[in-house]
């Protein structure tokens, strides 16, 4: 995403207000800052991580309000546990902290899991993993901004390489005799499919609420014959503001997504409100959508 389309998307007064005020923050702090989330959970956002300073600009809508038409699947349900699938510095398991018994993270990064070890959530466990198909060892190093990488199919300058395990969901979760997984979020760049691939028994049995920053003819033929509904607010790049919530039904390559959410059929909801009308000075329309999936901020 252009600059141009981030500042119309947030709206240019946030872009412009916001984007200085983080500006004159980060010159002065000399390793972080607390940020009060939506839900009114301190997160930290330290001055090396841009997807910190996106929760900042975007006023917690990272994923242009995806993340709570995910929560809103999970009303109907006893929530007990929530897997994320590439937690970075902890933002997911802050935002989310007050939905869950428990909350598990899995990052490969040592240098997120360092900021891990300092978050003070009771609920919240993490594992520095890799996670996908396979359950193998693997040599990763991690990018200046906190990314993960494998050693052997990386651009990025890479520092504190090292052997790492990588495993599936279906395994873990069967070491750990981990039931009623609930809820699971996947987002790292480019394994995602690979994630879904190595937890499919944990899905068939527990039936989680998901959500996935994956957009590929492939997702569409996981869920298939699951039983699972595709939800998705989608954008247009020339009025990145405004938001139509739709049920996807096969693979269009011109639809503008950011994350999906596979809702298991039985947990699904109807809305009355499919498009959420924003404008170029305002941005997304924050306060439709949270009053939508009927958001609360103490569960």
């Amino acid at each position: 995403m252009t600059s141009a389309i981030f500042a119309k998307q947030i709206g240019l007064k946030n872009f412009f207000l916001r984007g200085l005020k983080i500006k004159i923050i980060k010159k002065f702090i000399k390793e972080k800052f607390i940020y009060k989330v939506i839900t009114n959970n301190n997160y930290s956002i330290y001055k090396w991580d841009p997807s910190g300073t996106e929760v900042f600009m975007t006023q917690c809508f990272t994923d242009w309000g995806n993340e709570y038409l995910f929560l809103d699947s999970l009303k109907n349900r006893q929530n007990d546990i929530f897997l994320d699938i590439g937690c970075h510095s902890g933002y997911y398991p802050t935002l989310f902290k007050n939905y869950f018994k428990k909350i598990i993270g899995f990052e490969p990064s040592t240098k997120c899991i360092n900021i891990l070890k300092k978050i003070d959530i009771d609920n919240f466990y993490y594992h520095q993993y890799f996670v996908g198909d396979e359950n193998i060892s693997v040599v990763a190093g991690d990018s200046e901004d906190g990314y993960s990488f494998y050693s052997d199919n990386s651009n990025h300058k890479l520092s504190n390489l090292k052997n790492m395990n990588q495993i599936t969901i279906d395994k873990f979760c069967k070491n750990e005799n981990l039931e009623n997984i609930t809820a699971i979020k996947i987002d790292i760049d480019g394994m995602d499919l690979k994630v879904l691939y190595g937890g499919e028994e944990v899905i068939k049995l527990n039936r989680p609420s998901i959500i996935i920053e994956n957009y590929t003819r492939e997702l569409f033929h996981f869920f298939k014959d699951l039983n699972y509904s595709l939800l998705t607010l989608v954008s247009s790049k020339e009025k990145p503001y405004n938001l139509n919530l739709i049920e996807l039904k096969n693979f269009d390559e011109d639809r503008w997504i950011k994350m999906i959410c596979c809702i298991p059929n039985e947990y699904k909801n109807n809305y009355e409100n499919n498009f959420f009308k924003g404008g170029i000075i305002s941005g997304i329309n924050k306060r439709e959508i949270l009053k939508t999936f009927y958001f609360k901020k103490n569960p």
